[in-house]
């Protein structure tokens, strides 16, 4: 092996062009594939960095709730209550925890920040088996009742990044929300929470509830009615998942039937839905996957086109090696003349074509690194740290050595086998004309080319597919006007301010900005347009009857006046609430057009009357005062829901946390500096967050159609590349290959235009057959993205035209230059020729 690694080294250098082309292809099939992998293994494969996760469940209940649910992900939650009952009746779990998490303001050293927080039970990190780096976790007496823990363990990463790795934090005091807590301790690297995607700056106690989300009811501890922990169990050793959930059936049930009797007037339909909800134990080896739920789909589409790019690479580099095949193939026949084993020249070919995808995996590791990066930083900053790292681990190393010598044995040995399978007598004889036109390498060269333009329409099928359905997205409309408006969150509750005390900030504040240069208007609503947060309840509307077990839950939307108009959103009848309508005043809403179909059958609902929540007690107090148009609450894909608009000063808790919004008369950019201006100078410990302009927050939020839309259009040119370069080889190689048959042709008559007709003859035949080997490998491909497409069919006729259109055109283009070529063959030179 030490010899043929010798000779093939020899042979490469030898060959510095052909050798410079073959690695920089692989250069660029490798590193993207290792690229699109490493996020892909961040978002679906990596487990969490905990103690056996494979044993790790998270809790499950799909079925009707009665009550307040408050979730930060798309699991079941469970009040504190119901966590107790199930972790100290359990006898088939070694442990239980709980999560819930919460934004915080924290101080330290004179600055403030936003920072992800995580409520989590006591034995948390014990259960899940996480050590701490320095100090300690919690302790039970820490984790009892309300206010009894006032102590903090931070994450590796937000401790570094905010105190520089201090390892004297320990001990210390911050202030979270305002309220004085002790750092603890700090969590072993790479340990960032039990939701991939959502990543934790810093862990407190349950008890601490109050402390980081300071709009918390006070009976949201000992409400059964309360529902917002996530829990997590450690299966016991020797349990299965499946005897575990058949175990914890009869004391769930227990419970649910103990909840049930305490309800007011629950429906005999619900009565029945509730209590039969199965507990389902789900496998949390990976946690709760957010990041996999939002990348996975679409990072696993850019693995399949990124694989097809580098098959594309594969595909040209075996054709280069065919064709230099043929120039030793003299020098292969004279070694099986004199007894070389057709194995041992086989091994050192392969070995050739090792090196190669070995050189090209190497430098395919820079590659990768510069793509990683280039991709976090086309992503908005929040999903970008949702990855745990952008740098090259160990997996990563592993799986681009893999690939490597998996693509070298691909392209190299079928090569190989055409090389050491060769006539000896015409090739002593030196008869390369013959020995060339013998067909299987030929049938072989041409096939690969096929191969290519057939995976190349695959690619621009799908970059012609994500581009028109972006464009779609970009271009549908959200239902307000969108061009000059800023955005950014306020949370007067994380500075200690009461919720009188926050309307009388929030007031001031939008009147001095209102008050600024270029400023039309401003309003604020706590739940923000395109801010990934919602909040609904049940109504109860007067005069009409709702079905047995209906949901008549909607969308509310507490504002201060003039939001509507803020946002451009059109009034379709009546009014928008306005400064009289305060807290004394008679209660008043605005609802969509949706609402209005729903309950009063497109009628105007304007002078109508609804309740919040439900009942035969419940009192119709609010009146409809106006109908809006519907608009886009959270994401321009999805049916828009009823939607209920009401005064901020008829809500309890809306001063706390809200989205602010400008409509400026010019660039709306420009107004970043005043406006930060205005809120540090009325308070300069008052946190900003999010300032932008809406038409990027909306663009933030098709940030995986944008990035799938342009890796796929720069997959699918560059694979139309490169089976343009292999097309142009092959046909360059059959022009010189025929050159004295076309020089007779010539002499004897034969017209230029024949002549290029000869040529272009079998370019239009090789590219005909791979776009019909292609097109229906593309019909397959839309059935499985169709769900990631917006407005449009995954088997759009105009995008599979245009692919078809575009690819035969470059075909046609480069085997133009070649038969050109041809056409000016002069016949004496020709019939020199060899």
């Amino acid at each position: 092996m030490l010899n043929d690694c010798r000779l093939a080294l020899r042979m490469l250098l030898r060959s510095r062009g052909f050798a410079v082309v073959a690695i920089l292809s692989l250069a660029l099939g490798i590193g993207a594939n290792t690229a699109i992998f490493s996020l892909l293994d961040q978002a679906l494969l990596r487990s969490l960095p905990v103690a056996a996760p494979e044993r790790l469940v998270v809790l499950d209940s799909p079925g009707p709730s009665a009550g307040w649910v408050a979730n930060d992900n798309d699991e079941t939650v469970f009040s504190l209550p119901m966590y107790h009952d199930l972790r100290d009746g359990s006898k088939v779990f070694s442990g239980m925890v709980a999560r819930a998490r919460a934004g915080v303001s924290v101080a330290a050293a004179g600055k403030a920040d936003i920072a992800g927080a995580e409520t989590v039970s006591a034995n948390f990190f014990d259960v899940l088996g996480v050590k701490p780096l320095i100090g300690r976790f919690f302790s039970p007496a820490e984790d009892g009742a309300p206010g009894s823990g006032p102590v903090v363990v931070m994450e590796h990463g937000f401790w570094t990044r905010r105190f520089g790795a201090d390892r004297s934090i320990v001990g210390k005091t911050i202030r979270i929300n305002n309220q004085p807590m002790t750092v603890i301790g700090v969590a072993a690297p790479g340990f960032r929470g039990v939701i991939p995607g959502e990543a934790a700056d810093l862990f407190v106690p349950l008890s601490m509830k109050r402390v980081v989300d300071p709009t918390w009811p006070a009976g949201g501890f000992t409400n059964r009615r309360t529902q917002w922990l996530n829990l997590f169990a450690r299966l016991a050793p020797g349990v299965s998942a499946e005897r575990a959930a058949a175990a914890m059936q009869p004391l769930y049930h227990s419970i649910l039937e103990g909840e049930l009797a305490q309800m007011k007037h629950p429906g005999a339909r619900f009565r029945v839905s509730f209590v039969s909800k199965p507990l389902n134990l789900l496998p949390a080896a990976h946690g709760i996957n957010q990041l996999g739920r939002s990348w996975g789909k679409p990072l696993t589409v850019l693995m399949a086109l990124v694989g097809l790019v580098l098959l594309i690479a594969c595909a040209n580099v075996a054709n280069l090696l065919i064709a230099r095949a043929a120039g030793r193939r003299r020098e292969i026949a004279i070694r099986l003349a004199i007894g070389a084993d057709r194995w041992k020249l086989l091994r050192q070919l392969l070995t050739e074509s090792l090196m190669l995808s070995l050189a090209g995996g190497f430098l395919g590791i820079l590659v990768s690194s510069w793509t990683i990066e280039l991709l976090l930083q086309l992503l908005p900053q929040d999903s970008a740290g949702s990855f745990r790292s952008s740098t090259l681990d160990g997996r990563l190393l592993l799986f681009n050595f893999g690939l490597s010598v998996a693509t070298g044995v691909l392209f190299g040995l079928a090569p190989a086998l055409q090389a050491t399978k060769t006539s000896l007598a015409l090739s002593l004889k030196n008869q390369s004309a013959s020995t060339t036109a013998s067909g299987s390498q030929a049938y072989f060269r041409k096939g690969l080319v096929v191969a290519q333009v057939s995976l190349s329409l695959l690619l621009l099928v799908a970059c012609g597919l994500f581009t028109r359905s972006l464009a779609n997205l970009m271009s549908h409309d959200p239902g307000f006007h969108v061009e000059n408006l800023v955005t950014f969150s306020l949370s007067p509750a994380l500075s200690g301010y009461s919720e009188e005390r926050a309307a009388t900030f929030v007031n001031d504040a939008l009147r001095r900005i209102e008050a600024l240069p270029g400023v039309v208007s401003a309003s604020a609503s706590s739940i923000g347009a395109f801010a990934y947060n919602d909040r609904s309840t049940n109504i109860t509307v007067e005069g009409y009857t709702a079905r047995e077990e209906e949901n008549t839950d909607v969308n509310l939307s507490p504002a201060t006046p003039g939001y509507l108009a803020t946002l451009g959103v059109p009034l379709l009848a009546g009014r928008e609430f306005r400064e009289s309508d305060g807290a004394n005043a008679p209660k008043v809403v605005v609802v969509n057009e949706t609402f209005a179909r729903h309950f009063f059958h497109g009628q105007n609902p304007v002078g109508r009357r609804i309740a919040f929540g439900g009942g035969p007690d419940v009192k119709l107090d609010r009146e409809i005062v106006g109908l809006a148009r519907d608009t886009q609450s959270q994401t321009l894909r999805g049916k828009i829901p009823p939607f209920v608009y009401f005064p901020c000063a008829q809500d309890g808790t809306c001063f706390s946390d809200l989205h602010v919004y400008v409509r400026a008369s010019r660039d709306a950019s420009s107004l970043f500096p005043a406006l930060r201006s205005v809120i540090h100078r009325m308070d300069a410990s008052m946190p900003i967050a999010g300032m932008e302009t809406m038409r990027v927050q909306i663009n933030d939020t098709v940030y995986t159609d944008r990035l799938v839309a342009a890796l796929s259009s720069a997959f699918g040119m560059l694979a139309t590349l490169l089976a343009a370069l292999g097309l142009y080889g092959l046909i360059a190689y059959n022009v010189a290959r025929r050159t004295a048959e076309i020089g007779i042709r010539i002499a004897l008559g034969a017209a230029r235009f024949n002549v290029m007709g000869l040529v272009m003859r079998e370019v239009a035949l090789l590219s005909a057959l791979g776009a019909a080997i292609g097109i229906p490998m593309a019909l397959a491909l839309s059935r499985y993205v169709e769900s990631q497409l917006f407005g449009l069919n995954g088997r759009d006729p105009l995008v599979f035209a245009a692919a078809t259109a575009v690819l035969l055109g470059i075909s046609l283009a480069a085997g133009y230059f070649p038969a050109r070529r041809a056409t000016r063959i002069d016949p004496i030179r020709a019939l020199r020729y060899e």
